[in-house]
This record gives C-alpha cells, structure tokens and sequence, in this order.
C-alpha cells in the first residue's frame, strides 16, 4: 500500500506550506490590509496565468513518469512545450496590465508592478522536474525540494519585509524561492543519473496536449472553484475585501496542503492499481476516502466554531471581518478533501473526461452564483457560491466512479466521523466559557475518542501499526 510514502510526501509539504502560511501571516500584519489586499489580488490572478503556462501537462507527465522508464525522453518533449506555453502565457499577462481596473485607483500602478514580477515564475514552473520525483514516487525528494525552497521564502520575507511599502519585495522573494525549488529539482535528478541528456523535440506535441489538456481543463475549472471569487471580489469591491477574503483562505490553504499533496502522492498508485482491475481500484478508493473523511469532519467543525479567534491570533483585530468567510470556506476545503479520491481515480482509469464534466457543471454554478450574490452579499455570497459549487462536484464525482468503476458511497466512510464530530460540536458549544485553544484542544481528543469507540477501521489499523514496536519487544 502506498499510504506511508505518501505521508512522508505529505509531512514534508506541510512543513513547506506551514512556513509559508507563517510568512503570509506575518505579511498581512506588516502590509495591511490595502496592501496585502494589493499582493494577494496579483497572486489569484497568476495562479490563472501558471496554469496557462502548465495545461495540464505537469498531472500527465507524473502519470506518464509512473508507467515509463525512459525519463529523458519525457523530460525532453514536456520541458519545451511547457516553456512555449510558459512564454505565450507571459505575454498575455503583459498585453493586459494596461488595463487592469481595481479600487481604489490609486493602488493601480503598484498591483501592474507586483503582477509582472509575479508573472516571472512561470518560465521557473516550466522548468522545474518536481514531476519526475512524484511519479517515481520519491517522496523523500519532493518533500525535501518543497521545504528548501518555503524556508528560503519565509527567511527572506521575515528578514526583508517591514512596512506597507515592502510589497515588491514579496514578489521579488517568490520568484527567488521558486527559483530554489525549481533548481534543487533540476540537481538532484542530475546527480542521480549522472547528468541529464535529453534530447528536446517538439515532434508529437499534439499528442502530448490533447489529454494533458484535458487534465489542466479539470485543474483550470477546480481553480476558477477556487479563487474566481477572490478576483470578482477585487474587481467589484475592491482590493481591501480580497485583503481580508484571502485572509480567510490563508488557514483554508494550510488545512489543505496535506490533503493536496498526499493526492499527488496519491495518484500515481491509483495509475498502477488500474492496471489489476476496477476492484483493485475501488479498494484503494476506499481506504483513501475513509482517510479523507476522519480529516474532513473535525476540519468543518473545529473551523466554523473557532473561526473568530483563530483569525484574530493569526492576523491581529484589524482582520476580524475575515471570520465570516472563514466559517464557510472551512467546508470547502472539507468537501475538497473528500471528492478526491474520486475525482483522482476517475483520471488514473482514463475517465478524465467525467472528471472535467464534474468541473464544469460545478465552475459555471460557481461563476453565476458569485455574479448574483458578490453585488449584494459581498465575501459571504462569494464564500456560499464556492461552497454549494464544491457540494454539486463531490456528488457528481462519486456518481460518475460509481457508473464507471465500481460501487462506493461515501456515506458509509462518513458514518462514524460524523457521529464523532457531533459529540466534537457539543464540546466546542457547550464548553465555550474555557478558553478556546483548550477547548479545541479537548474537542479533537473527544473526537478521536470517539472513533475508536465507533470502532473506525483506519483507527484500528493505526492503533496496530503503533503497537507493533512495543511487542516485538
């Protein structure tokens, strides 16, 4: 089974996100929130811009780099095309700085400057081979990768960044932290073959683009789930809101970096598991979304009810506006966690067409309620829009693995963590008088608890597994 690497790849991520996610922290308190609205309305617009720069090829070449010993030669036709479509993308992003609106005016010209500097990385996306490693599932390298180059982030950002006027200094950081990332892949993949050689063609592109495109068409609408309304909110309210918005996504991020990698380190074991057949697969399935649900539950609860004092320790008072969202966008990332397992498996059996219909149903609900409800609503329609969006994609997934692979209802995975979450809930409302960390504190063991009491399967098995040294001995 997979799932000790991948919790290996997972830690590792974790500590690269949680360094960044402290960096962040530490950068909202310092710019404010005009300022970190600024940084943070550029960031959602480069995600669009590196995925444009990737279609998709980097999910391919990781399922490829599973099936195939040849590397050189997957690294010779991924990397040019990726810098071909690194540069087409960049020059996009340049063609419409002149024309970026956003309020208030004045803070125009500083978001033009913080975008294009942003924009840079994708020539570093393009060449960096993370992909490799996953596919291989080297996890030990990845990890090792990810953390060099958020340490390199989050000491800069702390040594260099001191006023609200610091902002280009963070995307200077960015480009030199990805620039790290990017460059420790490249050498350690060299050592370990003593040298690299490929041979770069672009002679069967086409048949590299049409499913990588329709794997970064899936990853484009996942996205526009993501953060379509953290940009509609710059644009119609203004950057201050996006400031205090992603301020509210920041713990959201955080609470997904585990679960996000360990579906990287995930899929390349569903991709051979298809190889033995759908029950293989519905097995691995399985168990993943048993994992997934004992995470989901707690993360949903403890989120909502500890949303208020969890941003104001974070940000400080001044971003206390951002527990409303919070409060909502916590079950997004719940509801992220628990279609994965089946969202993932769709596109390790080839199915990644079912997966992107599953984007665009759940996208364009996303897209039309976030126009209806950010005029009037502002950040609580916008985090209602993505929430009932990520509800209609987790259904239609475990609708489309059930159709096409095998019997697997997540309601059986979810039985005894929402029992245990419920007892959670009744600690965190009724013990409100304690103070809040202890109180969250005694609510996760109440939870927990309550598992093994329920007799969860990944419960007992891991009971098992820290047994073992003790009675060998």
């Amino acid at each position: 089974m997979p799932f000790r690497n991948i919790a290996r790849l997972a830690t590792g991520d974790f500590l690269a996100k949680t360094l960044n996610f402290l960096a962040f922290v530490y950068v909202a308190r310092m710019l404010g929130v005009d300022s970190f609205g600024v940084l943070e309305f550029a960031g959602s617009l480069l995600t669009w811009f590196l995925l444009a720069g990737d279609a998709g090829l980097e999910m391919w070449a990781t399922r490829e780099a599973a099936r195939s010993s040849d590397i050189h030669s997957l690294i010779g036709r991924v990397v040019p095309l990726r810098l071909i479509l690194a540069t087409a993308s960049f020059a996009v992003l340049v063609g419409i700085l002149p024309f970026l609106q956003v309020e208030p005016e004045g803070l125009r010209p500083l978001l033009q400057v913080v975008l294009l500097a942003f924009g840079l990385c994708v020539f570093l996306q393009a060449v960096t081979l993370k992909w490799v490693f996953l596919g291989r599932e080297q996890v030990g390298r990845v990890a090792q990768g990810l953390v060099a180059g958020q340490i390199v982030f989050a000491v800069a950002v702390f040594g260099a960044v001191r006023t609200h006027e610091d902002v280009m200094w963070v995307a200077m950081i960015r480009f030199m932290s990805d620039a790290v990332t990017a460059a420790y892949f490249v050498v350690a993949l060299a050592r370990e073959r003593g040298g690299l050689r490929p041979a770069f063609t672009l002679r069967g592109a086409g048949a590299v683009l049409r499913p990588a495109m329709t794997l970064g068409a899936a990853q484009a609408l996942a996205l526009l789930n993501y953060n379509f309304d953290a940009v509609l909110l710059g644009f119609l309210r203004g950057v201050r809101d996006v400031g205090f918005y992603n301020a509210a996504y920041r713990p959201v991020t955080v609470a997904l970096a585990v679960p996000l990698t360990y579906f990287q380190g995930l899929f390349p074991a569903l991709s051979r598991t298809t190889q033995e057949g759908p029950q293989a697969l519905r097995a691995l399935a399985e168990r993943s979304l048993r994992l997934c649900a004992i995470a989901a539950v707690p993360l949903g609860v403890g989120g909502t009810m500890l949303a208020e004092p969890v941003m104001v320790l974070l940000f400080g008072s001044q971003y206390a506006e951002s527990a409303g969202p919070l409060k909502l966008l916590i079950w997004s990332a719940a509801l992220v966690i628990l279609r994965g397992s089946y969202r993932h498996s769709l596109n390790a059996a080839g199915f990644q067409n079912l997966d992107l219909r599953c984007a665009l149903v759940s996208c364009g609900l996303n897209v039309g309620l976030n126009i209806a409800l950010i005029p009037r609503y502002g950040m609580t329609g916008a985090a209602s829009a993505t929430v009932f969006a990520d509800v209609v994609w987790l259904a239609m997934a475990a609708v489309y693995f059930n159709r096409h692979i095998a019997p697997l209802s997540p309601l059986a995975a979810l039985a005894r963590p929402a029992v245990a979450g419920v007892a959670m809930a009744a600690v965190l409302w009724f013990g409100e008088p304690v103070q809040w960390m202890l109180r969250g504190a005694v609510a996760v063991a109440v939870y927990f608890g309550g598992l093994i009491a329920l007799g969860e399967p990944e419960m007992k098995r891991g009971l098992n597994l820290l047994g073992r040294p003790s009675s060998k001995n």
